[in-house]
């Protein structure tokens, strides 16, 4: 089974030049190297393998990536899905220094727009567990001050968790802050969530 080298369903995936500078090739050029050997009647897990046996692709970051382009490439996946369900990356730069950005994001204004409103104010802590008042229940995996929040979250009757991960980076113009979710049940959820993370960077960016 071919897959389609033009950039069709690229979205959301590293540019070529990166692709290159990480791992060797671009794109088209990987398409072209796992069609020959088959890949498109392999699972996401043996695709992986052999990019790192054959491919020399020696970051498994890397090798998921070209993985799940690839399925992409032949029709396997729609956007936003990767192997442990849909993911959705929302960002924004903001004008304001790294420190006010933080601020904002973990204020209680902040927090509502992008995870709800808990029940008791969360502590910041790796282990930290809280529940939202829509009944939703997470903990606090990561936390680095200034700089990332990671959690679970597991949203009222759902079968496993989600992970939720914000970034605030220092920027030319400003600060990025960054939104991600991975693990959602669907591309509903994906849309959902990120008309959730686009309108909390609007009021993020609000905030005084």
């Amino acid at each position: 089974m071919a897959s389609s080298v033009a950039g069709a369903g690229m979205e959301g995936l590293a540019p070529d030049d990166s692709v290159r500078a990480a791992t060797g090739r671009d794109w088209a050029e990987w398409s072209a190297w796992l069609d020959a050997r088959g890949a498109a009647d392999l699972s996401h897990p043996r695709i992986v393998a052999l990019l790192r046996a054959e491919g020399g692709v020696q970051s498994g970051w890397w090798r998921q990536q070209v993985t799940t382009g690839y399925e992409r490439r032949i029709g396997r996946r729609v956007v936003g899905e990767a192997a442990g369900g849909f993911q959705i990356g929302v960002r924004r730069t903001l004008p304001v220094a790294p420190e006010e950005a933080w601020r904002r994001v973990t204020s209680a204004e902040g927090v509502a727009a992008w995870l709800g409103e808990p029940e008791q104010s969360i502590a910041w802590e790796p282990g930290s567990a809280f529940r939202l008042r829509d009944g939703a229940t997470g903990e606090v995996r990561v936390c680095r001050p200034g700089f990332m929040i990671r959690l679970h979250l597991r949203e009222p009757g759902a079968t496993r968790a989600t992970v939720i991960q914000v970034r605030v980076d220092a920027a030319k113009t400003g600060t990025t802050v960054s939104f991600h979710q991975e693990q959602l049940p669907s591309a509903e959820a994906r849309e959902q969530q990120r008309g959730r993370f686009s309108a909390a960077a609007e009021t993020i960016a609000a905030l005084a």
